[in-house]
């Protein structure tokens, strides 16, 4: 049995090695089913190696493909990320918005802000005021009249709190009138002085409206019309008292902010007077005491920021006066009709510095009773308590 055992896996050794390694000579028919299993599978390990080729090759192009789309989208994403933060830069904050319409609606007027606590303010205003007009003295005679107003005056401004303003005016008057027919007049004096308080008892934020209340107190400081001789001197105030009450109102609507106000003006009586004019006073004749009629002001516009540094106003003012009755001694008492005033303005605020502005408005009279035009500068000026 063992020798039995041994010749087969001789011969099964034999067989194996003459597949796989040298060994004896194979047989022709061997050779060729070899060669032929050998032809059959040759196809098939071409196949496999190009499939796997190509197959690499895809790959490489879906991965090369890929890396390219991610990298696009990095690049819009970093661009995207750079875009919003010039978005956020361009973007206006809430203190700057705030800082921008209160600097509109101080261009627009000193009724429409308030000065913040901590501060004292002054401001120094120069106004222009042009009024020219022709008077028929005779048939065929025109007489040409021409009256020209300068005003500097200096404002002062407290803080009592934070929503309450106190304030003084002190004006300084030149005037000067011409005639084609009389020489020419000029006077140069102080003018009437006023003091004045706003409150506002709301503050206003987030797009609200703000209200402020506004009460002042006129002193006849300035040379009074009934004190003079009108045939040689002009007057610089209004020769009575006055007091005045007024509500001021404003609303920022992005881009514009709206302002807008009404105010009411009472004259109190001026008595004790002896005003002569012409020849009237040697016939006895004066006149004793004035009734001024009340005022009634309308006021709103539209102010825009054209920039950080520049902004933009438009304002129409319309006033009402009531008529003013005259007490006359020797003659009847006289009274003036009812007169009404119209006028439009456009201004414009410079922020200089942040510490520095310059406001500027230009006047134009709608009415015979207005000035031609009037411009008025102002400068306002901040010291720290």
């Amino acid at each position: 049995m063992s020798g039995r055992r041994s010749a087969t896996s001789r011969n099964a050794h034999f067989c194996y090695c003459g597949v796989l390694s040298e060994g004896p000579p194979l047989l022709p028919q061997t050779k060729e089913i070899l060669l032929t299993r050998r032809l059959h599978i040759l196809p098939f390990l071409i196949f496999a190696v190009l499939f796997s080729s190509v197959a690499l090759c895809e790959e490489s192009q879906e991965v090369q493909q890929l890396k390219e789309k991610l990298q696009l989208l990095e690049e819009r994403l970093s661009q995207m990320e750079k875009e919003n933060d010039v978005r956020k830069e361009l973007q206006s904050t809430e203190e700057e918005k705030k800082g921008s319409t209160e600097d509109v609606l101080s261009a627009a007027g000193r009724a429409y802000t308030l000065m913040r606590e901590g501060a004292l303010g002054l401001e120094y205003s120069f106004r222009y005021t042009g009024y020219t007009y022709d008077a028929i003295v005779e048939a065929s005679k025109v007489e040409h009249n021409a009256m020209h107003s300068i005003t500097n005056a200096v404002l002062v401004e407290y803080p009592h709190k934070d929503n309450i303003t106190l304030s003084m005016n002190v004006p300084f008057v030149y005037k000067k009138n011409s005639s084609s027919g009389s020489d020419a007049k000029d006077v140069t004096d102080l003018g009437d002085v006023s003091f004045s308080a706003q409150w506002q008892p709301v503050k206003a934020g987030g797009g609200t409206t703000s209200k402020i209340l506004s009460a002042s107190l006129i002193v006849p400081t300035g040379r009074s019309p009934y004190k003079i001789d009108s045939t040689t001197e002009i007057s610089t105030g209004s020769g009575g008292y006055a007091v005045s009450a007024g509500l001021s109102l404003s609303k920022p609507i992005d881009p514009l902010v709206a302002f807008g106000s009404i105010l009411y003006q009472h004259g109190f009586d001026i008595t004790g007077l002896n005003y002569k004019t012409g020849t009237q006073g040697e016939a006895g004749i004066y006149l004793s005491e004035v009734q001024p009629g009340d005022t009634y002001s309308l006021s709103m516009g539209i102010g825009y920021s054209l920039s950080y540094k520049v902004s933009l106003n438009l304002s129409y003012q319309y006033s009402y006066s009531m008529k003013t009755h005259y007490d006359w001694v020797g003659i009847d008492d006289t009274r003036s009709e009812a007169t009404m005033s119209s006028t439009f303005s456009v201004g414009t605020g410079w922020n200089l510095s942040p510490r520095r502005s310059v406001n500027v408005k230009l006047n134009f009279g709608l009415t015979n009773n207005d000035p031609d035009f009037s411009v008025l500068v102002r400068v306002p000026f901040e010291f720290e308590l």
